[in-house]
């Protein structure tokens, strides 16, 4: 793509999400729906539902439509309880496998999830939902071809479903169509503005292309549309974070820490911005704070570590590596800092201790066309179809033999 078009996509998008923006505000005239009402339906359905299963519990129904509730409401474990209850009193339902494979999706059970899709197709569930379900999941599944022909039936059925666009802007981003990404998940964002993974997929693959300034235009629609989400002021903050304002992307990481405190990654992109700039006791207590809320969090120990190095507490920094290094002995990166840490803790006290070995990953062996590494194995026949006559020598053994004729197997 050459410099003028790059400009004319920036400027073209510029306009376009300017435009919505401004659509947003004269529709914020109405007023717009707030964010709670959906939260009161939610909450008033499963009152009224959870009410219809007590006065009866062996209605198959009742448990499919609180699982829905339940889903949306982020109680993803309670509502696979409920939908497996449904599927037990109903077996082979069609919508029920559905709505078990969108749950599972949302639990991050790809492979299970895909399973159940699959099932519900088999079982004649013909919806735009169910194919775009299965599009996005074969997606994961890096089966791109299959994606896209899921997605085209998912439009076939519903021209105009914003999540379909979504997911084929998702499907372009992977295949490196970057402008057919963009355009597509803005087409999703006018069509489904309610849409929440679209406005940070857009904006991730804006960030990455470092059009930062339309990256925080979507992200300030994304704000005005769900101003009460963490998610979009992480957004925000890893926006400025991208190209070099840390200021601004504390403040944004803060405030999501403020709105939600379970928000684990925005703390660690805080503690990463203080470990750069040299403020490693600030840093240190945000990794720890992450490690008390969840120990299994991915290479805490790790970072700790490197900020107790930082700080010149040795001794201390070692007990977290050999700890990471017991958690995944093949963690290459850890176990050189660990080499390197207690090779300082031992010099100061005067031992030697021999380094833990590096593990090697084996590379392939190659097998040359023109001469085989491995003796290729022989070709075996089937006795089960082919008789086979065994020859005996003759007992005679001057025998005359022609040795200009060759034997054929």
């Amino acid at each position: 793509m050459s410099n003028n078009q790059k400009i004319y996509l920036f400027i073209a998008l510029s306009a376009l999400l300017y435009a919505c923006g401004q659509d947003n505000r004269e529709r914020s005239k109405i007023p717009p729906t707030p964010f709670q009402t959906e939260s009161i339906q939610n909450t008033a359905s499963l009152e009224a539902l959870t009410d219809a299963i007590r006065r009866n519990p062996s209605l198959a129904e009742n448990y499919y439509k609180r699982a829905i509730v339940l889903n949306k409401m982020g109680e993803s474990q309670k509502a696979l309880e409920d939908i497996n209850r449904a599927d037990r009193l109903k077996q082979n339902t069609g919508k029920y496998l559905f709505v078990k494979a969108l749950i599972l999706r949302d639990m991050k059970q790809n492979r299970e999830a895909f399973a159940f899709a699959q099932s519900a197709e088999i079982l004649n569930v013909d919806t735009p939902e169910l194919y775009t379900l299965l599009g996005d999941l074969s997606q994961q599944r890096n089966d791109l071809k299959n994606a896209e022909q899921y997605l085209a039936k998912s439009l076939q059925l519903a021209p105009f479903d914003g999540e379909t666009f979504f997911y084929q802007g998702t499907l372009a981003a992977r295949k490196g169509d970057t402008l057919t990404a963009l355009l597509k998940m803005n087409r999703a964002i006018e069509m489904k503005p309610s849409l929440k993974l679209a406005y940070s997929s857009l904006t991730e693959v804006l960030r990455n292309r470092a059009l930062y300034d339309s990256a925080l235009a979507v992200n300030n629609s994304a704000l005005v549309q769900f101003p009460k989400n963490s998610e979009f002021l992480v957004d925000r903050g890893l926006v400025f974070n991208k190209f070099g304002r840390l200021d601004s992307a504390l403040i944004y990481f803060n405030k999501a820490i403020k709105m939600d405190e379970k928000r684990s990654d925005a703390i660690l992109y805080s503690a990463s911005i203080y470990f750069r700039r040299k403020n490693y006791d600030k840093a240190l207590k945000l990794y720890e704070k992450v490690l008390d809320a969840n120990p299994e969090t991915p290479k805490i120990n790790y970072s700790i570590a490197l900020t107790l190095e930082q700080l010149g507490l040795l001794t201390k920094a070692e007990e977290f590596l050999k700890a990471q290094v017991e958690k995944d002995p093949n963690d290459t990166q850890t176990i050189i800092a660990l080499n390197r840490v207690s090779g300082e803790v031992n010099s100061a006290l005067g031992v030697y201790t021999a380094p833990i070995p590096i593990p090697v990953k084996k590379a392939p062996i190659a097998v040359s066309k023109a001469k085989s590494v491995v003796d290729e194995p022989k070709r075996l026949l089937d006795t089960a179809r082919i008789r086979v006559n065994i020859i005996t020598p003759k007992k005679k053994v001057n025998i005359k033999t022609d040795t200009s004729r060759r034997l054929k197997f």
